[in-house]
């Protein structure tokens, strides 16, 4: 099985920074590298996580994967629990690696998700789901999940929610997996709010509600990931019971919906171990990775997903590798060139223009030479 999340997208994700792709790095650029670095080959484990990043991403220096697993690995073995997250993403994807090694996979990920990194407990419970590197066992799945879950993962409320639904690894209990899905579907995850549109539309936990149904299937069919599809399916079939009044209503609560963080016992939950930079001791001043989101705060972005018919091809943003497809970029506002390649094809190239706060959805259709 293929992680949802590639480590090329988690570099965007974890590190939390804006994609700006530069030419040469500039003279100041290049100190700063050397100042991490320095830091990083006396042992400082944050400071290797930074190397990492700014090898992979050619931040400061010319990309280097080899080099950047090199350092990931260091601060993964001291214990550093993004570290071993990001490693065993690597491994589960073959990314940074000679090869794929689902085992070892599930052992980096065990270290990170035993240390309450709400990423990899989530990640963990799909190698108990899939029997990837570890033996199939629904029920630890479902144990894992709830570790993420109470950590506000969405991911991780919306496969606990299908727990309950289904029975699969706990007992079934249709409110239980309803109160699961909302709070993901509330956070604005789109598998969840398709999942609870088809809650409302069967009055499968809930009173039944065709006006609700719609709104859940209107927001997930809106997010243009990878199972949008079947939202607009159930869009339209919901929308066969509904007067235009209705419909109106339904767009209306749609339009009118926010996503928010909710809490899963009554108070706040503590935010996942991956989510932000770490803690300012230690730190001489200097920027890293784990400064880009506080710089990103100045910066207009807009969204792009980059999608394709697997997910094998190469995203290159300017010039730059930042993924595989499927995958989310954040973008500085301006022009940008997005290519997606793979071997034996001819290259997918389009011309974009980001204005802040826009989201833009490319499907690559690569054809043989």
């Amino acid at each position: 099985m293929k992680f949802n999340r590639s480590i090329g997208v988690l570099l965007l994700l974890v590190a939390g920074s804006v994609v700006q792709l530069p030419g040469q790095p500039t003279d100041a650029e290049r100190k700063q590298f050397e100042a991490i670095k320095a830091r990083a080959d006396k042992g400082d484990s944050e400071a290797q996580l930074s190397v990492f990043f700014r090898y992979a991403n050619g931040n400061g220096v010319a990309k280097d994967p080899a080099k950047a697993t090199k350092y990931l690995r260091k601060a993964a073995e001291q214990g550093l629990a993004r570290a071993q997250c990001l490693l065993g993403l690597a491994y589960a994807n073959g990314e940074g690696v000679k090869k794929p090694d689902k085992v070892e996979a599930a052992r980096w990920l065990r270290k990170a998700a035993e240390q309450g990194s709400a990423e990899a407990q989530f990640d963990l419970g799909m190698c108990y789901a899939n029997g990837d590197g570890v033996a199939k066992n629904a029920v630890e799945a479902a144990a894992w999940y709830r570790k993420a879950a109470d950590q506000d993962l969405p991911d991780a409320q919306c496969e606990l929610g299908n727990c309950y639904l289904e029975g699969n690894g706990v007992p079934k209990d249709i409110p239980e997996g309803v109160k699961w899905t909302r709070l993901a579907a509330e956070q604005g995850f789109a598998q969840a709010q398709n999942t609870l549109g088809l809650c409302y539309t069967k009055g499968r936990g809930v009173t039944k509600d065709n006006v609700e149904a719609y709104k859940w299937f209107n927001l997930a069919a809106a997010k243009g990931d990878e199972r949008a599809d079947d939202a607009k399916v159930n869009l339209a079939a919901a929308e066969r019971f509904l007067t235009p009044e209705q419909v109106a209503e339904g767009q209306r609560l749609a339009r009118e919906f926010k996503p928010h963080k909710t809490s899963t016992a009554g108070e706040s939950a503590s935010p996942p171990a991956q989510a932000g930079p770490p803690p300012s001791g230690g730190r001489t001043g200097q920027a890293s990775a784990w400064d880009a989101p506080s710089a990103a705060k100045a910066i207009k972005t807009g969204l792009v997903t980059v999608k394709a018919e697997d997910e094998s091809y190469e995203i290159f943003v300017d010039g730059t590798f930042v993924g595989n497809t499927p995958a989310k970029v954040q973008l500085a506002e301006g022009a940008h060139v997005v290519e997606v390649k793979k071997a034996g094809f001819k290259d997918y190239r389009k011309q974009i223009k980001i204005s802040a706060g826009s989201e833009l959805t490319l499907r690559a259709i690569l054809e043989k030479p």
